[in-house]
């Protein structure tokens, strides 16, 4: 009996070791790798910060309506990441744990304002019951301005999995299209809250890829 236990202890190690082992080179050889992109190098267009799929695209007159559960239920963020903005236009982006983490600067811009807030780790894959995961998980959100003073934030979201966010910038930081500006580690969401000054060209449901998809064009 005793034989049988160590037998079965010595497996058991085994297995977590190795399990331990293929984690640990998934996460430096696969979930931190960084593919080449094929940036455009065009700062007319707002590239995707983010890799994977767009959950959400919400307009400011829908996203502040007071009316809806969306608005009842995060008003205080909602109106924290609205405020300064006219026509604005939320854009979210979902991550998984297969897709690239590292988020990359849309277009040539200087970071304004910085703000990290704590809060809860909701599963970012879900999109319903108010967005529960976009506006009350844990997030750093950056304001960046560009040249022509249009504004546009970037919202790295921690997610279920995802308990450490990283931002790179500090206040006043330019940074060109393609530049990294952070990243979140494991299962999260990206948001994109653009000015008037932007039309959105993206789609929910489409697939993005960092660098090179184009979400926006400045009008």
């Amino acid at each position: 009996m005793k034989a049988m236990v160590k037998k079965w202890c010595i497996i058991i190690v085994c297995v977590a070791i190795i399990l331990l082992i293929v984690f640990l080179l998934f996460y430096k050889f696969y979930f931190l790798r960084n593919p080449q992109r094929n940036i455009p190098n065009d700062d007319n267009l707002f590239v995707s910060p983010a890799n994977w799929k767009i959950i959400a695209i919400i307009h400011q007159k829908d996203l502040t309506n007071e009316n809806t559960e969306l608005y009842k239920e995060n008003n205080v963020v909602i109106d924290d990441r609205t405020e300064g903005f006219t026509w604005a236009t939320l854009v979210s982006i979902m991550m998984t744990p297969f897709d690239v983490h590292f988020q990359k600067a849309p277009l040539k811009a200087t970071l304004i304002a910085q703000n990290y807030e704590e809060g809860h780790f909701f599963n970012a894959m879900k999109t319903k019951k108010g967005m529960r995961s976009t506006f009350q998980n844990e997030y750093n959100s950056m304001l960046f301005s560009t040249p022509e003073w249009h504004q546009f934030r970037v919202i790295q979201i921690a997610g279920f999995f995802a308990r450490r966010i990283v931002p790179y910038l500090k206040l006043q930081d330019e940074v060109t299209q393609g530049q990294w500006i952070g990243h979140i580690k494991f299962w999260s969401q990206v948001s994109v809250i653009l000015d008037d000054n932007f039309e959105v060209v993206a789609k929910v449901w489409d697939k993005v890829i960092d660098w090179e998809t184009i979400i926006a064009k400045k009008k």
